[in-house]
């Protein structure tokens, strides 16, 4: 019988202080060791909402994850038996100030360390390899998260404009899930296709933070077949310094988007999407989830 692999999530948590980055070690009573802030999935949880929920519980810290440091993988004890584990970890920039850290039964102490004092205090080596992709990620200029919408109800089964095809139960369900993940991005600008079915993916976020949609009809499937030159230019909207943007469109736009945003060709499944960062060197990196 296949034993069912452990998924956690977590982040190195980080912040710059008088010209000096400094990352945050938490210590666990329970080992007596000092690693960096993670914590296992709950159910039908999405493991960005996990990796930014974690960290919070265990430093009291609310922070914007960037791009990937990896994933770790070893063997734990459950249930009387050894396990895989998998851990997947981002660099986690500290959202606004640092706040006061209340001890609990996981984590009774932390500490800001510069970098190097950090490589030496962590009891695991694994946790020092995840700490050394930081220095090539933490600096990024500006974000994008790629979105196809939601499911949509099918088009043969809708009598009105293709614009006005809403999304089903599932996509809404969706919409409401995506609320969580953009959040943990720290999605600051909304675009989006003006059919009805992206602006129903992205709303639920948009609303939560007091943001409206900004509306491009030629990244809609009327628009682009109508001109498919008309999105160009949006690439330098879109990478805007210091801000994250999420877009939303659809799959036989995506293509052309990506190519103009700079990013790999895919596919996509409905509301799934692509997480991209512009580092301080230029180059662009990204990695691509299933809808939540």
């Amino acid at each position: 019988m296949s034993t069912a692999t452990v998924i956690a999530a977590g982040g190195v948590v980080w912040r710059e202080q008088r010209g000096e980055r400094q990352v945050l070690l938490v210590h666990r009573p329970r080992y007596d060791d000092w690693s960096l802030p993670k914590g296992k999935l709950v159910p039908h949880e999405h493991v960005l909402v996990a990796a930014r929920r974690e960290i919070e519980e265990e430093t009291g810290q609310r922070v914007i994850l960037g791009p990937s440091l990896g994933i770790q993988r070893y063997d734990v004890r459950k249930n009387g038996t050894r396990v895989p584990k998998m851990v997947h970890y981002w660099s986690a920039a500290i959202d606004g100030r640092a706040r006061e850290f209340e001890p609990n039964d996981e984590v009774d102490k932390l500490d800001w360390l510069g970098v190097e004092e950090a490589r030496s205090r962590l009891s695991y080596p694994r946790d020092v390899d995840i700490l050394d992709l930081l220095a090539g990620a933490a600096e990024v200029t500006s974000s994008l998260v790629v979105v196809r919408h939601a499911e949509a109800v099918k088009r043969k089964d809708w009598d009105g404009k293709d614009t006005n095809r809403p999304l089903t139960g599932e996509g809404q369900e969706t919409a409401e899930r995506l609320v969580g993940v953009l959040a943990a991005l720290g999605v600051d600008r909304v675009f989006s296709s003006d059919a009805e079915r992206c602006t129903a993916t992205v709303a639920p976020y948009a609303q939560s933070i007091g943001k409206k949609i900004h509306l491009h009809p030629e990244i809609s499937e009327r628009g682009y077949e109508a001109d498919p030159d008309a999105l160009r230019g949006l690439g330098d909207q879109a990478w805007r310094a210091g801000k994250v943007t999420a877009i939303c469109s659809h799959r036989p736009v995506l293509p052309a988007l990506a190519r103009e945003l700079s990013l790999p060709v895919g596919k996509y499944a409905p509301g799934a999407f692509v997480v991209a960062h512009t580092l301080a060197s230029g180059r662009i990196v990204h990695e691509r989830f299933g809808a939540p």
